[in-house]
């Protein structure tokens, strides 16, 4: 049995022995005793049907999402549950994606990530993700292993950011979110998966809340989304100009980012590149496409360039037809 339904039902030992105790002291007058023990009948009742079911929820999940507002006040959508799920799977697959690199081979899928639904609860959307071991599409068991441990960094490192994040609603400094996620990528990857879960506040929520383990939850509004947005047009710590030639992978359109692969330096595999900056490019056109792009990169620890803020992008050859 694990922490969270040890402590629950510690709790439901610490009402029954009230119980049991006071039981020899109560005279059946005027329903004294009916009135003392509909209290504690009540208290159980909460413990069964709330607190079991959370504790158990926590103890099943990686981490743990609730969302809150006017949209839960009554049973929420299934469009809209649906919705929130999507948006969660999709932004932790992304992430996996970044923590995997080349090893994700370019085509990994929220179903291939295939995150657990661990539980829901009423007055607010409360539930939990969990990564699964794959069983399909991945022949090898090191590949599978590195798959879960992945998609498991992913949900510690969302979670890692958000508390980061959560104290400075307003603006908050890349350094500080760089002490807890070291590289680069990985960061800004996390970044963008953090923001684009926070509320937007249009669709009647408030509050994303975001935790796992006992550490308190880090509670996320629209004022964190526009603050980690408006981060995101700036993303290096620190940066030195390089220039190189790769293919252009994995864009999104929406981020303004793309993954950079088969570069010509055989030292470096693969590299982040934010163009927010580079004007009058048509990014659809990119993809499959090898560019020469000159920026700012920030390294990782062992000195890899793992982002770049381009400058300046020009096409040396254009895609093959079937990506174009």
């Amino acid at each position: 049995m694990s922490d969270w339904q040890t402590n629950v039902r510690s709790q439901i030992r610490m009402v029954i022995s009230q119980m049991a105790a006071v039981q020899p002291y109560l005279k059946d007058d005027g329903g004294q005793r009916d009135e003392l023990f509909e209290k504690y009948y009540s208290m159980l009742e909460n413990i069964f049907q709330n607190d079991l079911k959370l504790a158990s929820l926590r103890d099943e999940s990686d981490l743990v999402l609730r969302a809150e507002g006017d949209a839960f006040q009554d049973d929420p959508r299934l469009q809209l549950v649906s919705s929130i799920f999507s948006n969660v799977t999709n932004q932790v697959t992304g992430l996996t994606r970044a923590i995997m690199g080349l090893r994700a081979q370019g085509d990994l899928t929220p179903k291939d990530v295939d995150l657990t639904l661990t539980g829901f609860t009423k007055g607010s959307l409360l539930f939990g993700l969990s990564a699964q071991r794959p069983t399909l599409k991945v022949p090898l068991i090191d590949e599978v292993d590195t798959l879960y441990a992945s998609t498991r960094q992913a949900l510690i490192v969302i979670d890692k950011v958000a508390h980061t994040v959560e104290d400075d609603q307003d603006e908050f400094r890349i350094e500080e979110v760089s002490e807890v996620v070291a590289d680069p990528k990985v960061r800004d990857a996390a970044l963008l998966a953090v923001q684009r879960i926070s509320p937007s506040g249009r669709r009647g929520i408030d509050t994303l809340s975001v935790s796992s383990g006992f550490a308190r939850p880090a509670e996320l509004t629209a004022s964190h989304r526009r603050s980690i947005r408006a981060s995101l047009a700036h993303p290096l710590v620190r940066g030195e100009d390089l220039q190189l030639v790769g293919v252009v992978r994995e864009i999104d359109l929406d981020a303004k980012r793309f993954d950079l692969r088969g570069i010509a330096d055989e030292e470096l595999t693969d590299i982040r590149c934010a163009y927010s900056e580079v004007a009058n490019i048509r990014p659809r056109s990119l993809l499959g496409a090898m560019v020469r792009v000159r920026g700012l990169v920030e390294r990782s620890a062992d000195e890899t360039p793992r982002l770049m803020a381009i400058k300046e992008l020009s096409v040396v050859k254009p895609p093959p037809e079937s990506l174009g």
